[in-house]
């Protein structure tokens, strides 16, 4: 038996309005509060383990974005236990699954949660000024590639697909988005949309999330609300020639600054967003 056991753990938070909310944990058997946290794996490092443990335990898929250090303290049979805790930020969350580990989570503001968990180890994590260390997201809306001509296709427009030189772009497209550490690849659920961040996924090894949101004709009010929650992440968003300037243009008007400008199929527009709101806007034309 070694005289070390190696963890690591996640202090997740999101904003909620003015306020931050923490993921925290009760484990059935010790009937404690706790962070979400898990034994390291062979060979695998802290910012990994971090990740894996957060997600099986509360069904929530986080990124680290600073290392909190470790905290060591002494198990029953008297071995040293040293976690290693990393401020992380939600990138997707499944509903969550009671089992033997966790059977509930729950999201809390800092000042609950300083009430509810059980250990003052846990509790003085809480007072990291977390919002300071969220360095700000990128939301890229890609406008699909090249589909031929609407007028000479006769089926169902969604079922469009690109045409050969849409193909083209949209591998283009996923060799230029593919170092920008991308966490999450949502689009229209058009086919010309899928088809366009199809490469893009397949070299990052992310899924295409559909969202009807970003269908043709939606409203984008809805739409430029979760742009504005890209906290800290990096999400590739697919739609189309209206949706697109319509989100660029509302968040121009609400203080973004914007440079150059187009619409261009197989184009994506950059926004940058810092804490809630869109603070700047560039266009890039189709690679």
């Amino acid at each position: 038996m070694t005289d070390t056991v190696h963890a690591s753990g996640g202090l997740v938070f999101r904003p909620d309005g003015d306020t931050l909310r923490v993921l925290v944990v009760h484990r059935p058997k010790y009937d404690d509060w706790s962070l979400p946290k898990g034994k390291d794996e062979p060979g695998e490092d802290a910012a990994r383990s971090a990740v894996r443990e957060v997600e099986e335990e509360t069904g929530v898929r986080a990124k680290p974005v600073a290392d909190l250090g470790e905290v060591s303290y002494r198990l029953a049979d008297g071995r040293l236990k040293v976690v290693r805790y990393f401020a992380m930020v939600p990138i997707t969350e499944k509903p969550f699954d009671p089992n033997e580990e966790v059977d509930e989570v729950r999201w809390l503001p800092v000042s609950d949660a300083a009430t509810v968990l059980t250990y003052e180890r846990d509790r003085r994590l809480l007072r990291t000024d977390l919002s300071s260390l969220v360095p700000p997201g990128r939301v890229y809306l890609v406008r699909h590639a090249h589909a031929g001509d609407r007028h000479r296709w006769e089926g169902d427009d969604r079922l469009r697909p690109l045409s050969e030189r849409g193909f083209e772009q949209a591998e283009a497209i996923a060799r230029v988005l593919s170092d920008a550490g991308v966490d999450r690849i949502v689009s229209s659920p058009y086919l010309r949309c899928v088809q366009t961040v199809e490469p893009l996924a397949r070299m990052t090894h992310l899924p295409v999330e559909e969202c009807p949101g970003l269908g043709e004709g939606s409203d984008w009010k809805p739409i430029l609300s979760r742009v504005e929650a890209a906290w800290g992440i990096n999400v590739v968003a697919c739609s189309h020639g209206d949706l697109i300037p319509a989100l660029v243009e509302a968040a121009a008007r609400r203080g973004a600054r914007v440079e150059g400008g187009g619409n261009q199929k197989g184009a994506f527009w950059e926004l940058e967003v810092d804490r809630g709101r869109v603070v700047a806007a560039s266009y890039h034309p189709p690679p």
